[in-house]
């Protein structure tokens, strides 16, 4: 059935996709992945709002679950909600604490401070972001910018300059 309401998800059936997992979560209502499924459906359907509440369940259940940490951020982030906006960074800096590599979360953690007023620290996501997709002129220059926004000295002002001179070598 979990297979099955995958499907229709995936073929845009999504009140059918809704209903299986609405029948999983009556049987199970502690498995993390239904509740994960539950939001991605309705995420992907477009109604971010609706997201939230079952990926909340999901973290709640399973915290230390990047991706679906990542799924409830990135629904949050959806929402242009300054107060879902500041859960959402909370959420990308623990999936990037877990997973430094998780590149889609720093693009996400990008927008997420951009949006709350913290260019410098957007500026540095957009460096660790480009610097794990291998895009190192730009990982300079956003790291750059970080270092100009940022106060000297301090975490982030440090982690920028070690950014641009990992960036400015050659070689991957």
């Amino acid at each position: 059935r979990y297979a099955r309401a995958i499907a229709y998800h995936r073929q845009a059936n999504f009140s059918a996709a809704l209903a299986e997992v609405g029948d999983l979560l009556t049987e199970s209502p502690k498995d993390p992945f239904f509740h994960e499924l539950h939001g991605q459906i309705f995420f992907e359907a477009g109604d971010a709002a609706r997201a939230i509440a079952p990926l909340s369940r999901a973290v709640k259940i399973l915290p230390e679950a990047p991706m679906i940490r990542f799924g409830l951020a990135r629904a949050q982030i959806a929402t242009n909600d300054p107060a879902n906006n500041r859960a959402a960074i909370d959420h990308l800096l623990a999936v990037v604490g877990t997973d430094p590599d998780a590149t889609s979360a720093w693009r996400q953690l990008a927008i997420a401070y951009g949006r709350d007023g913290k260019l410098g620290l957007s500026s540095l996501a957009s460096a660790e972001f480009s610097l794990r997709v291998g895009r190192k002129r730009d990982a300079r220059h956003h790291a750059g910018r970080a270092s100009r926004a940022l106060p000297q000295g301090s975490p982030g002002w440090l982690r920028a300059q070690d950014i641009e001179i990992t960036a400015g070598k050659k070689g991957k």
